[in-house]
Parts: C-alpha cells; structure tokens; sequence
C-alpha cells in the first residue's frame, strides 16, 4: 500500500483496509448486527430506537407543516437496520416519507429492506418534491482521518509504510503548514508526544451533506468529543479504536480487511463554520423523545399478557432491555447527539 512517492497517509491506510474490493472490511460482509456480526450500533439493539427516531422524524414533519412529500435521507446506512425499525415503528410520517440510504459498500447495500431508495455516493441523490430531512448514525467515527504527532520541532504528519514480515510501520514525515496551522489552533498546549486526529475528511462531508440536500433538519449520533485538545491529553487506544466480532481488536495497523477502525469524533472539526442548535447525549436525547413512556407501556403490557406469552408480550418486555442498553451511561447513551431540528412554518 506504499506509492511510488513513500509511505501513504493514514487516511489512505483506512480507505484501503475498510474498502479496498477485495479485501475491505466492509466491502466483505464486516458490519454491525447481532449474531454472527462484527459490532453492535443502536439500532441492532432492537427495534425500539427506530420507533424513537421515528418520532423525531413526526416531530420535523409536524414542525414543516406535515407536507404531503417528505424526504428522509440516511447517510452511511450499513445494512439498513435504521430504515428498518424507523419503518416498522410507523410513525406518522410513514404516509409522506420517502426514505433515501446512502451506503458506499455494496455488499451492505445488498442488505436494504425493499421500499427504499439506495445509492452508494451522495453525488446521486436529488430528492423529487418536498423537504429532506438528514441522518447520520454512527458515520463520522469511520469516515478516514489523518494522524498528527507533536514533536520536539512541531507538528508531523503520522504516515504508514511497509514493515517487517509484510505488516505496516508508522513513520513521521513533516505536516503541510495548512495541517500546522490547523493544529496549532486546535491544540495550542499540546505537549510533546501527543497525537490526535485531522478530521478535515469528516467536515468537509458534513459540509457537503448540508449544502447539497439543504436538509431542513439534521440529526447526528456519534462517538464524539467536544473538543481535539480532549484526545491530545489521552493516550490513542482510547480513542483509534477497532473492532471485531464484537470484541476490541488490534492495533488499527494489524490485521488490515480483518477489523473495523474507528475514531473518536471531534466536534470542534466536524462543526467548524456549521454550529448545531442542540447538543446531547443520546440517554438525554431519547428520554426526550418518550423512551421512559414506552418502556413503562411495554411493562405494562408484559404485566398482562405475561401468562399468555405471545409475541406481543415478548416484544413488550424487551422494551425495558433495549432502554437500559440504549440509555447506559458508559455504552451508548454516552455518545453525543447533534441536532439542527425544523423551523416550524
């Protein structure tokens, strides 16, 4: 994976190890679900964040006016889990909505529930009529990132180069002076041996999402930190992360095609030039949206129909799992919601 020039960046390490035909992660079968899948995100939890993020979806369609076309567009859908559960939840909106997945792998495109409209690039969507409304679930966190070092001298750009034993190395090569700047102004304090993230990848795609679908309402959900200066302070294996098989992998250099890479999302890149109005925590987030209010109606239901044990009393009393998974304040209901909700008309 070296070029003809040296080492590549890590960027270009990422693209290669998570979709490189043959051989990416994703582009053979890595993905989120249950059994037999490589990570869990919230909506292979069950089908009860669907049916919350469906109630969002009521609440921009409300705030719009209900108009009688109604855009839904996901970015980096995976497998379709999300379209799924929104779908079987039914919310309101069901009866306007035309749902649009933006999946870059075609074998998770493979995967998408009929009655969806599916595309592997931004480039080829044009929503007909009406106004679009953005998700991005778990999206950022895997969108490839470039690594910075501050040394004795300044910042470096981390860069990947063949190893020993056809494996990979790190070596330093000097950052451009764009790349400098940035960090300076991110990370004024840095110390030296610190490391952190250049999302610039990340930002200019959120800037293209919002520029080309004029969305009238965002919704991102994500691994994510206030600020760059936060990672610079921690070592990187808490926040370059991989994944396999539902466990944490090895060193994002091992293994390359074998496990997903991900990263902690800084929101002082990501939303720079594009402030959100609300920022939260997904538990605070979906409590917000009734997540107690149906864990309570599922209790209830289990309460009655428990004896009888049918699915309606099975689906019920996994209500309360699902919450308590969605909500854990060191798992998922840590990560970060950011929201740009409707103007109501």
């Amino acid at each position: 994976m070296a070029g003809q020039n040296g080492p590549i960046s890590v960027s270009a390490f990422i693209d290669l190890a998570l979709y490189s035909e043959p051989g990416g992660f994703y582009t053979d079968e890595g993905s989120a679900g249950r059994s037999g899948r490589d990570f869990i995100t919230s909506p292979e939890v069950g089908p009860l964040f669907g049916q919350l993020i469906g109630r969002w979806l009521d609440r921009q369609w409300d705030a719009l006016g209900r108009p009688v076309a109604f855009n839904v567009v996901e970015v980096g859908a995976g497998p379709g889990t999300l379209a799924r559960t929104i779908a079987a939840g039914q919310p309101e909106c069901s009866r306007a909505m035309q749902y649009h997945a933006v999946e870059r792998s075609a074998a998770q495109r493979g995967r998408h529930p009929g009655g969806i409209a599916s595309y592997s690039e931004l480039s080829e969507l044009d929503p007909a009529g009406g106004p679009s409304v953005l998700i991005a679930n778990e999206l950022f966190d895997n969108v490839a990132f470039d690594l910075l070092e501050r040394t004795a001298t300044g910042w470096a750009e981390v860069r990947i180069a063949p190893g020993e034993d056809s494996g990979w190395r790190e070596v330093l090569a000097p950052a451009s002076a764009e790349t400098v700047a940035s960090a300076e102004r991110l990370v004024p304090e840095a110390k030296v041996g610190a490391r952190v993230p250049d999302q610039r990848r990340a930002a200019a795609l959120l800037g293209s999402m919002r520029s080309q679908l004029e969305p009238q309402a965002s919704l991102i959900i994500d691994y994510a930190v206030a600020t760059t200066a936060e990672l610079a302070s921690r070592p990187q294996e808490q926040w370059l992360r991989t994944y396999a098989h539902q466990q944490r992998g090895d060193h994002f250099l091992q293994r390359p095609g074998e496990q997903d890479i991900t990263v902690d999302v800084c929101l002082d890149q990501l939303l720079d030039g594009a402030p959100a109005s609300i920022i939260a925590t997904q538990a605070d987030f979906l409590k917000d949206l009734g997540i107690d209010e149906l864990v309570a109606e599922g209790d209830a239901i289990w309460a009655e129909r428990a004896a009888i044990g049918d699915l309606a009393a099975v689906k019920a009393r996994s209500r309360r799992r699902e919450a308590e998974a969605l909500c854990e304040s060191t798992g998922l209901g840590r990560f970060t919601v950011v929201e740009w909700p409707a103007t109501p008309s």
